[in-house]
């Protein structure tokens, strides 16, 4: 009897460190943890670049579906858009300056928000966003923008930029860049009314 129980304490014993062996410690899991979250990172950056590259540079607005949910919300000084909206305004600069382009300068992440500082340049040879006569005249803007990501795709927006001085760098009256302002204004609050889908 006394063999016995002393060899259960043996195998005990030896078991014991083997079964603590294969849990993973803290230690072990913090590294881990932080491997993930880089990961996890980087996929919501190559998210958001998308934006920049596919979207506002190239006009790739067949991904839409592919970087944005569909009940995104888009946020621009006191307004709030949804996404469709959104899209209009951004096919719209596009219109009035084909050649746009949308340069992430700088992109931070903090959880699941990406904060990107960005230039816009284009030249003035089109039509759009109220924009009725091309000027021929540069843009060139500074902005930033913070995109919430959940699940690979982007959730919510909040953008940051100077819309007047892109009209006065194309030499748009104060008052005319004014009415445009509060034109966009009353456009949110009816879409807010009758949401339209994104194209």
């Amino acid at each position: 009897m006394r063999i016995n129980k002393a060899a259960s304490m043996l195998l005990l014993g030896l078991a014991l460190p083997a079964a603590a062996q294969k849990k993973p410690t803290m230690e072990q899991r913090i590294p881990e943890q932080r491997r993930n979250q880089a990961q996890e990172a980087e996929q919501n950056k190559a998210v958001v670049r998308q934006v920049f590259d596919d979207l506002f540079t190239r006009g790739r607005y067949d991904l839409i579906d592919k970087v944005y949910s569909r009940d995104c919300v888009v946020h621009y000084n006191n307004r709030e858009q949804g996404l469709g909206q959104s899209v209009a305004e951004g096919k719209g600069w596009r219109s009035a300056a084909p050649d746009l382009q949308m340069i992430p300068e700088n992109m931070r992440v903090e959880g699941n928000i990406v904060t990107v500082a960005w230039l816009a340049r284009g030249t003035h040879t089109g039509r759009g966003n109220g924009l009725v006569k091309p000027t021929g005249k540069h843009i060139n803007v500074r902005g930033n923008s913070r995109f919430r990501v959940v699940n690979g795709k982007i959730v919510e927006v909040w953008n940051n930029y100077d819309r007047n001085e892109v009209f006065r760098q194309l030499g748009v009256s104060p008052t005319m860049a004014f009415l445009y302002e509060e034109t966009e204004g009353l456009r949110a609050a009816i879409n807010g009314m009758f949401p339209a889908p994104a194209q």
